[in-house]
């Protein structure tokens, strides 16, 4: 089958994830997961348009929000997403960042100028469940499982009937007819 436009074999029968392409870094990358973060604290939406939308008074100031992503991204990132992490470990990782996060923003609440417990109590949930999710997405192989049965592999063969003769067979005498 030829494609007229660009004269190039296609492949008949492509797996799902070859409409993907090249975006398999995309779909596994949590950036955006953290711009939406970062939104939330700023207390910002996106219009249909993409313009940044003011909805209220932000949860902390710019130091605060530097701090609580810097602390996320520690688990929020692509080597986490592609890693695999048992059942066991997703629980002592949540407690860990849970509890640093819980000193960072307890002994800095006057310094981020959170003004609630709720802003606080926002804070630190949103940033515990992105980590939370983004830990679940590598749990048992799991993005990792998805794209290596997702693969194509194309092989071609020739056999020619006869086996050829190497350069080392020729000089050392292997595989001569004796």
């Amino acid at each position: 089958m030829y494609n007229n436009d660009e004269d190039e074999r296609e492949v008949p029968f492509q797996t799902p994830m070859s409409q993907f392409g090249t975006s398999v870094l995309q779909l596994t990358n949590p950036d955006k997961d953290l711009l939406k973060m970062e939104m939330t604290f700023r207390a910002q939406a996106q219009d249909s348009d993409g313009n940044i939308v003011q909805l209220g008074n932000p949860l902390m100031n710019d130091e605060g929000i530097s701090s609580v992503i810097g602390q996320v991204q520690a688990i929020v990132n692509q080597v986490t997403v592609m890693s695999n992490i048992d059942e066991k470990n997703i629980p002592i990782l949540i407690d860990f960042i849970g509890d640093t996060l819980a000193k960072d923003l307890m002994v800095n609440r006057i310094r981020y100028n959170i003004k609630t417990p709720a802003a606080r109590d926002k804070i630190y949930f949103s940033a515990l469940a992105t980590s939370f999710v983004c830990l679940r997405r590598a749990l048992n192989n799991g993005e990792r499982s998805f794209l290596k049965g997702s693969q194509q592999d194309i092989r071609q063969y020739i056999d020619s009937g006869h086996k050829s003769e190497g350069f080392f067979s020729k000089i050392l005498g292997w595989g001569q007819k004796k």
